[in-house]
């Protein structure tokens, strides 16, 4: 049976604890309140929001607090665990089930929007576009969906083992070390190609590069943040 998940997620970071972040990426938090917060708080409980590889919920947490229909998937189940336990705790509501991205369980036509903060680099290309055509036949006609994915000028890059085009495991060192799981690199050229059903709003390459202490690595990335529409 195929899958999407990579098990490293649940082994090295969920079950242990790792990345339980509670704030929402800034990016995402501008993104949203540009698109949809002309709308009124009670208007937007109609609008369904996937969060795709909600991971511990982080992102999940700032949609619901403003009043959006959040559901959530992830392929660790300690992930789903501790987004339940969370929601719960802070009095939110939220539909968070463990499952994998190449077939989502939900009905076509569903959602208004669905986000991928950083979920779908962590798997083979053929699995990214199997992915995205579940995403396009989930949204609903002018779905918005908003996709932050690793590109192809990633420093990360040189401290992989390359198994297939752009497509990294093994790194020696980086963010993506502690991970060690499959890690997918897109460039322009795949981006053109996997979206070419939707309407491509916008692409917007963003850099965090080290200018000074290079030898430090405390943060370093670079992402495509994909805006399109059904």
């Amino acid at each position: 049976m195929i899958k999407s998940f990579d098990k490293n997620w649940e082994t090295n970071i969920y079950s242990r604890g790792k990345q339980l972040n509670e704030y929402p990426y800034d990016i995402l938090v501008s993104i949203i309140t540009r698109k949809f917060f002309n709308i009124p708080r009670k208007q937007r409980k109609k609008i369904k929001i996937l969060d795709l590889g909600c991971g511990a919920g982080n992102n999940s947490k700032f949609l619901a607090e403003n009043s959006f229909d959040v559901y959530g998937i992830d392929g660790s189940k300690s992930a789903i665990e501790i987004c339940k336990n969370r929601f719960k705790k802070w009095g939110l509501k939220g539909n968070f089930i463990q499952g994998d991205f190449w077939k989502l369980p939900y009905k076509n036509n569903f959602f208004d929007v669905i986000i991928d903060r950083e979920s779908l680099y962590a798997n083979r290309f053929k699995i990214i576009q199997k992915t995205i055509n579940e995403v396009y036949k989930k949204l609903k006609k002018n779905g918005l969906f908003v996709s932050f994915i690793y590109s192809s000028h990633h420093p990360d890059r040189e401290y992989g083992k390359q198994i297939e085009l752009n497509t990294y495991n093994n790194f020696k060192e980086g963010s993506c070390f502690y991970k060690t799981g499959v890690v997918h690199f897109v460039d322009i050229k795949e981006i053109l190609g996997l979206y070419s059903k939707f309407k491509i709003e916008n692409i917007i390459k963003h850099s965090l590069i080290e200018v000074y202490n290079k030898s430090s690595r405390f943060m370093e990335f670079d992402e495509y943040i994909i805006i399109i529409i059904k």
